[in-house]
């Protein structure tokens, strides 16, 4: 159950959840607070609140940052909200076509099943929540098919030093490179546009030189994707399309 505190400035422990009281409108979220120098929203795609927080900071700043954005957060929970319930209601229909690397791709109902010739091919008698497991570790093989060789192309091409390409089943990010060099990308990076999936893979390419996302960070990415800010917002596009499959 929520907590309805009494106290503004009361300490928190990570991972409560309050009720937030200010003018008529209630309002509950989770916070979490961690060794950061500001705060930040987030909404689940079932259109919950996390607020997270630095550990010094108080709550009467942090529900007034909420307030400011109250009408943000309510738009945006909404729109998450509908979005989850159109999803519900198509899992329980036979899908038509699926997206692929930023297209929608026909599905048909010819055996062998599986994805050839720009066709997804599925039982005819499947809902999409049914065929789901099994389209995902197709997506899941397509972009190991993929994007396994061309990081490595891309890494060839430009000169940076690589230990290891893999893929993952990574929920909130679409890449990552550890400090050997190990670079892992979300196979979710399969529906996006090849140009998007390259962004990626050169953001990750350059954290093998730079492991921050300082300026010099930044001007790195720009000499190989000079348009990457568009490319990071394309980003949140392809967040909603996978948000609804």
């Amino acid at each position: 159950m929520p907590i309805v505190r009494t106290d503004p400035r009361s300490p928190v422990a990570v991972g409560d959840y309050f009720t937030s009281l200010k003018g008529t409108r209630i309002m509950e979220y989770e916070l979490v607070r961690s060794r950061r120098k500001t705060a930040v929203l987030h909404i689940d795609p079932a259109g919950r609140l996390m607020v997270k927080a630095p550990l010094n900071m108080p709550l009467y700043v942090i529900e007034g940052f909420i307030e400011e954005k109250r009408d943000w957060i309510e738009k945006t929970a909404a729109r998450m909200q509908a979005a989850q319930e159109n999803r519900r209601a198509r899992l329980g229909e036979k899908p038509s076509e699926l997206p692929l690397w930023g297209e929608m791709v026909p599905v048909v109902h010819t055996p062998p099943y599986g994805y050839a010739d720009g066709a997804f091919s599925l039982p005819e008698d499947m809902t999409l929540g049914e065929a789901l497991p099994y389209i995902n570790r197709l997506y899941r093989s397509i972009a190991k098919r993929t994007l396994i060789p061309r990081t490595w192309e891309l890494a060839e091409k430009y000169g940076f030093s690589v230990s290891d390409v893999k893929i993952s089943s990574a929920e909130t990010r679409w890449g990552s490179c550890s400090g050997k060099k190990s670079i892992n990308l979300s196979w979710k990076l399969a529906f996006a546009a090849p140009h998007l999936a390259d962004y990626v893979i050169i953001h990750e390419l350059c954290h093998t030189r730079f492991m921050d996302h300082s300026p010099r960070f930044w001007a790195e990415v720009e000499k190989y994707i000079p348009d990457y800010k568009q490319c990071r917002n394309d980003l949140k596009n392809v967040e909603c399309i996978m948000q609804n499959e």
